[in-house]
């Protein structure tokens, strides 16, 4: 019975402490760790497998060093910073310039060439796409440089300028394919499905960008918080399939209002859905002349909503400006009409 109970005990605090293990893991720990983990697999295999010209002792020294950036992002977890990554990212680098430019075997050389596209995989997922490319092209020149310095590359084995070209092709296939799924899985965490609108998360990241840009123009930044008036009766007289329409209808025509440009910000406003019926849109524009927009654009529409609107101010939050058009908003309902739909 004792027995028992020290197995179940010793089971419990084994899933216990991989429970805590992975809770301090990000995507990022784990990447970090999964791509010097395969170049040590390698190196492990060169010693289990060993052949012609290996030398044991430098396999073993990188084989050590590898082992050792596998286990410190899994150690460090959520802490482990993206500063490290890009250390690593050119330790690695180095290795394989390394072994691309001294030609100890082609084993070793045909591994270094391997290793480019896994780096153009991780860089084009964690890091910003400028910062990628820049990295990318740095790379691809290194190869380069080293077919013009190496030109017994492969050993006869292969055409060396085929290898490289071949590790090229497909580092830039790695890193653009990462970058795509990355933008696609970013665009359906931020947008909203029914109507394309953004959600808050969406609202969060990209008014930040609206405002920064009209800033350096000079442009005054508007945020109008709108609701249809009678949106059950929308859905009472055509069911939600007709307020679904409703919804998606009024969010491309306040898209085309807001001078909505590119998914990323950079270009005129934003249209962004807060739940069920409520919007908020960001505008680069006075209020004054946004609340005659909105006019005229509500007297040629087949719905009916109303609107608040607020004037963002120099380091005020984007909540604040939020919450002052929701005031306005509620100000200008039909149902109170006790005041102007613009917040002062």
């Amino acid at each position: 019975m004792r027995e028992r109970r020290g197995a179940r005990g010793a089971v419990s605090a084994a899933r216990a402490a991989w429970d805590g293990f992975t809770r301090r893991q990000t995507p990022f720990s784990y990447t970090s760790a999964a791509v010097p983990l395969l170049l040590a697999t390698v190196f492990l295999f060169d010693l289990l497998l060993p052949h012609q010209h290996l030398n044991r002792a430098a396999v073993s020294l990188w084989l050590t060093l590898y082992s050792i950036a596998t286990v410190l992002p899994l150690a460090l977890g959520h802490r482990y910073p993206r500063w490290a990554g890009l250390v690593v990212f050119t330790g690695i680098e180095a290795l394989a310039t390394y072994f691309l430019l001294a030609s100890i075997h082609v084993h070793a050389e045909i591994n270094a060439l391997l290793e480019l596209p896994l780096i153009a995989l991780y860089i084009g997922w964690f890091y910003p796409a400028v910062l990628g490319r820049v990295l990318i092209a740095l790379g691809i020149v290194r190869l380069l440089l080293v077919l013009h310095f190496n030109p017994d590359l492969g050993d006869g084995v292969a055409d060396p300028r085929m290898m490289v070209g071949y590790a090229i092709l497909v580092a830039l296939f790695c890193f653009e394919g990462a970058r795509t799924v990355q933008r696609h899985l970013r665009r359906e965490a931020c947008v909203d499905s029914l109507t394309g609108a953004l959600n808050r998360r969406g609202l969060q990241e990209l008014a930040g960008v609206v405002r920064r840009r009209a800033a350096r123009q000079g442009e005054t930044v508007t945020v109008a918080m709108l609701d249809f008036d009678d949106f059950k009766g929308v859905n009472d007289a055509g069911g939600h399939i007709a307020g679904d329409a409703a919804l998606s209808a009024s969010v491309d025509a306040w898209h085309e209002l807001v001078e909505r440009r590119g998914t990323n910000g950079r270009q005129g406003g934003l249209v962004a859905r807060l739940g069920g019926d409520e919007f908020a849109l960001v505008f680069r524009g006075d209020a004054a002349s946004i609340d005659e927009r909105l006019h005229r654009l509500r007297a040629s529409s087949a719905f009916s909503w109303s609107w608040g609107i607020a004037t963002a101010h120099a380091g005020e939050t984007l909540d604040a400006v939020l919450a002052r058009a929701d005031a306005a908003l509620y100000r200008a309902k039909p149902e109170t009409g006790r005041g102007s739909p613009i917040a002062r």
